[in-house]
């Protein structure tokens, strides 16, 4: 019997093989599952099961090869090709997570199997081995890194600034480590077309490294840019999978794709530098303050953690979220570091000019040149220190790139002829000769206004170079007590403690031996750590929570929703409340008043202050585009039946009620009936209200808040949009 069985099993077996490589995989599938019937426990059943699972797979039977590999699996965990195709079945059932935790399994077990490498990178990671993971499971989410603002800048410059370091740097720390339970992957998302791309983190990294040369030029960016964008493909994140904005989130065109995989049970954390634009709107231009301050509102309304690179704007970003919202968020400063961006390459200096200013005794100040770095404080320093010293005082080196509101400046260091005699100006430079640079001044000057960190104190300190910087905002929390602070306000009053250094070269150094000695450098390394520890904490802290709406609305308020409602709030002491991140599902971007419904069917989805059953008076404030031949109807539903209303292309505000689901949430479902004047705008909608039922105090409320009484002029004064100063 034994023979016989033997004998069966080899013929079904040869015939499934034949059958296989004519590409007759349900034939060849089923071949496999008769022999396997008669090997019991044979050594040979895992080979087949496996077999047996590529060809279902083939043959379109996703759930069933699944069976098959489940099988396999529990004969033999360890398996490198096994885990290959599990992942290929995974990614034809579009379980992303789980492919790419297969892919990764898969190079563990075997980090010769090439076939596993490209799947690992072609999903955008770097294939490393980690010997903690070898035989564990491996990744089961995914943490999507937006990088849009790195590829961006660098379309159009050749130097990186500090937030693009800090892209650069997040991905470079791939190389060498992976993380638990999550793989990091670089994307360049398409906002505006809803759309998120993964791009090979290996192509980005080579990008990055581009800007390790000391002789940087235009054709090698472009060239790393082009295979950045060709390795690209279409991804779509999953429940709890956490996309992380760390880049200048506010130059995006809208978040409603985040916001609507925010609603499916993707998480979102944002990496915020700064809130300059708002705090201090003096120091950018009006319509970079407008922008940020619509794009924050967004980005925190969907947001369920954010992170900050100081302590300094963790708290900045703690009270505007208390003054200007009504929800509280989770904030964690992740301190950047104190090195310029680490760089395995040393590249030998070939620009005359820097190895020419090298030989003299200079003072570097490190910025971008704009209105905000304080540029005039160094100019009316160094001309009263030459008016003091003559030639023996130090040059002056100015590195960065010409920015915001300094044509002034400019103007007048070129009239005065300052530029290439002792006054020296860099722009476009590499981190290899920035360092050069660093290495041989004297010291550091930074006098700016305002940061968000102040990257540059720390770098002149790890080079062992003393620094004079601003005594306001985050600098202090950068360069402690090796620093020594000026008021930038005051120019004069600044001008002792710079010129103490200069007439005193053993004060200067002993501080410098102090700063060598003493200093500790905060790696790139140790953030880039602290920063992935910190998002997966909040992830986890996160895991099995349920998918629910995103927008919490007080009752007995009118709530608004445009891009103009937001400014207005923005400028005067009202919380900055919207609907927009309630548009559930078939909406438009929002504009300036409100929203459109892009097709005839949409949902609103909003957290009430109200509980599970209660009943609520819901006012809904709705239109169409204009057209005469036009009269359609809109269906309001929210749980207490139909109501209908004729829509008019005035903005009429609609009455109804509803019943309040789980978790406090409120669904309104809107039908547009009839003819619209449009096929892709049906209902416009610029405005919300609602209060619990039964209670007439609050229901009075509800109605002042959408009909509001009038007040004696005197105590509605005029609020321009900006200061305005009498010339």
């Amino acid at each position: 019997m034994a023979l016989f069985s033997s004998t069966r099993v080899t013929t079904l077996t040869r015939e499934a093989d034949k059958q296989r490589d004519l590409q007759n995989w349900a034939e060849a599938a089923e071949l496999y599952g008769k022999a396997l019937d008669l090997l019991g426990s044979h050594k040979n059943r895992f080979r087949f099961l496996v077999q047996k699972g590529n060809c279902l797979k083939e043959a379109g039977e996703l759930d069933d090869a699944l069976v098959a590999y489940d099988e396999a699996q529990a004969i033999n965990k360890s398996d490198s090709d096994l885990h290959l195709q599990r992942g290929h079945l995974f990614k034809l059932m579009h379980r992303t997570s789980e492919a790419a935790a297969e892919y990764q399994m898969s190079f563990n077990m075997d980090p010769t199997n090439e076939n596993a490498r490209g799947e690992v990178e072609r999903g955008g990671s770097i294939a490393v081995v980690s010997s903690a993971k070898k035989h564990t499971n491996v990744a089961s989410h995914t943490i999507w890194l937006d990088v849009t603002d790195f590829v961006v800048y660098v379309k159009h410059n050749n130097s990186l600034s500090g937030i693009q370091r800090v892209i650069a740097n997040l991905v470079l720390y791939l190389k060498k480590v992976d993380l638990d339970g999550y793989r990091v992957v670089p994307v360049i998302p398409e906002y505006d077309q809803f759309k998120i791309f993964a791009t090979s983190a290996r192509s980005f990294i080579d990008l990055v490294e581009v800007f390790d040369n000391s002789s940087v030029n235009r054709e090698d960016i472009d060239s790393a840019l082009e295979l950045v964008h060709r390795d690209r493909i279409q991804v779509f994140p999953e429940k709890d999978d956490v996309f992380v904005v760390a880049g200048a989130f506010w130059i995006y065109p809208h978040y409603d794709n985040i916001m609507h995989l925010r609603q499916a049970g993707m998480r979102f954390g944002l990496f915020i530098h700064d809130l300059i634009q708002i705090r201090m709107p003096e120091y950018v231009a009006r319509d970079a303050t407008d922008k940020f301050n619509v794009q924050i509102s967004d980005a925190l309304d969907i947001a369920d953690f954010v992170l900050a690179n100081s302590e300094y704007v963790a708290s900045d970003i703690r009270a505007y979220i208390s003054e200007k919202k009504n929800y509280n968020l989770p904030v964690k400063a992740v301190v950047l570091p104190t090195e310029l961006r680490s760089n395995e390459v040393i590249d030998r200096i070939q620009n005359r000019n820097i190895l020419d200013i090298a030989q003299t005794d200079y003072v570097i100040s490190v910025s971008t040149i704009e209105i905000r770095k304080n540029h005039p404080l160094l100019l009316r320093t160094w001309e009263k220190l030459r008016e003091e010293f003559g030639e023996k005082t130090p040059n002056l080196v100015l590195v960065g790139k010409w920015g915001w509101e300094i044509d002034e400046f400019r103007k007048y260091v070129e009239e005065k002829g300052y530029i290439g005699d002792w006054l020296f100006i860099f722009n476009g430079i590499s981190d290899n000769e920035m360092e050069y640079l660093y290495k041989n001044s004297m010291f550091s000057v930074y006098p700016s206004f305002a940061e968000g960190f102040g990257l540059p104190i720390g770098e002149s300190l790890v080079y062992g170079k003393p620094c004079i910087a601003s005594n306001t905002t985050s600098m202090p929390e950068v360069g402690g007590d090796f620093v020594r602070y000026i008021d930038p306000f005051d120019w004069e009053a600044s001008y002792p403690t710079i010129r103490q250094v200069i007439a005193d070269r053993d004060d200067l150094a002993r501080w410098q031996d102090r700063v060598k000695k003493d200093f500790k450098v905060k790696t790139w390394h140790q953030f880039s750590a602290e920063f992935y520890d910190a998002v997966v904490e909040n992830a986890k802290n996160l895991l099995g929570s349920g998918i629910h709406a995103v927008c919490y609305l007080p009752q007995a308020k009118f709530i608004l929703g445009g891009t103009h409602d937001i400014l207005r709030m923005a400028r005067t002491d009202e919380k900055v409340i919207t609907f927009r991140s309630a548009r559930h599902v078939w909406w438009h971007p929002a504009n300036h008043w409100g929203a459109w419904s892009q097709n005839r069917r949409s949902e609103i989805q909003f957290i009430s202050e109200c509980g599970e059953g209660d009943r609520v008076e819901l006012f809904l404030r709705l239109h169409r585009e204009s057209n005469r031949d036009s009269d359609p109807t809109v269906i309001l539903n929210a749980g207490d039946g139909d109501y209908a209303y004729r829509l008019s292309e005035h903005p009429t505000v609609f009455r109804f009620t509803g019943i309040v689901t789980g978790g406090g949430v409120v669904r309104i479902f809107l039908l547009g009936r009839g003819k619209f004047p449009s096929n892709n705008q049906f209902i416009g909608w610029s405005g919300i209200a609602y209060c619990k039922s039964g209670d007439s105090e609050l229901l009075a409320l509800t109605y002042s808040s959408i009909i509001p009484v009038g007040k004696p002029p005197h105590e509605l004064p005029f609020i321009p949009s900006m200061p305005v100063v009498l010339p």
